[in-house]
Order: structure tokens, then sequence, then C-alpha cells
């Protein structure tokens, strides 16, 4: 099981689920047809934008040799293996991100020549990853909100908070 794809394909279960089942559980169950789904767009996802992804990974944000590939590969892979052992959520593009940057920085600690790190890059990279969460939860709000209009115009919530299945929202 590949979390990437289970993180893209959580909402898709809990969508599936709920007209089924009403308030759905914690951790639904995930039908094969979502899996594919997501495992089928991961495969896009990489076959459209993966050869951009590698190069500016590769060779814009540094060049990376086989040396540097190595120890690179090597940095995320305990970055991500750590974190997860930890319980921690951890993004494996952040990992190889970081790893790049730590091979380059090393390299210049220790005077190799022309190491290269190209701040620009780096710096458009580091603005993403800021500038996504705020915006997740910006389009995550304005979604929901829209959705619980659409599909709910009463109150979907009791007194103590808790959500209320459709059927009960709508009195039924």
């Amino acid at each position: 099981d590949d979390p990437r794809v289970g993180n893209a394909v959580g909402p898709l279960a809990a969508i599936l689920a709920t007209p089924a089942e009403g308030p759905v559980a914690l951790a639904p169950a995930v039908p094969p047809t979502a899996m594919l789904c997501g495992a089928g767009a991961f495969v896009v996802g990489i076959l459209t934008l993966g050869e951009r992804t590698i190069s500016t990974v590769g060779s814009k944000i540094t060049t990376l040799t086989p040396h540097r590939s190595f120890a690179t590969q090597t940095g995320a892979a305990v970055a991500v293996l750590s974190s997860s052992a930890c319980g921690l959520p951890v993004s494996t593009s952040h990992c190889l991100v970081g790893a790049v940057v730590g091979v380059s920085l090393a390299e210049k600690l220790c005077g190799v020549p022309n190491t290269g790190l190209d701040l620009t890059v780096l710096s458009k990279i580091v603005v993403g990853w800021v500038v996504t969460i705020p915006l997740a939860a910006a389009v995550a709000a304005a979604a929901f909100v829209l959705l619980s209009w659409l599909t709910c115009p009463h109150r979907p919530y009791n007194e103590g908070g808790e959500i209320l299945h459709n059927a009960t929202a709508r009195g039924e």
C-alpha cells in the first residue's frame, strides 16, 4: 500500500461510503475501484508531470551525480522511514528536496567546488510548500460550506456539535 495513493483515495472512499452508510467511520473501507482510480491518477500524474519533477529535483536545484544521488536517496529514505516509524506525517517529496539541499550543503562545507545550489529554484519550492497548506484549507472550507448548503439547507449539527445523519438533519 503506497501511502500517497491512500492519501488521495481516502476522501474518495469517504464520498463513496456516505450515501450508503451515513456518517463515515474514522477509517472507511476502501473499495478496490477507489484504489484503482487512485493508482490510475497517480500513474497519469507521473506520466504527465514526472519528467518535470525529476528535472527540477535532479538538475535545477543542483546537478546530481551518481554519488550525490545515492546520498540523496539514502537521506530521503532514512527520513521517510524514521518519520513513519514515529507515526509522523511525512512527504516523500519534501524529504527528497531536503536531502538534495543537505548533500549540496555538505559538499560546500567540505570545500567541494561547483556545488551550485540554485536558491531561486529552491525558494520557489519553499514558497509552494508554504502556500499549499492555507490554500488547501481555504478550498476545503469553501467546498464544505458550498456542499453543506447544497445538500443540507438545515444546520447539519446537533447542539453538542456532532454531525447529524442527513435523514436526521432533514427531520425524517
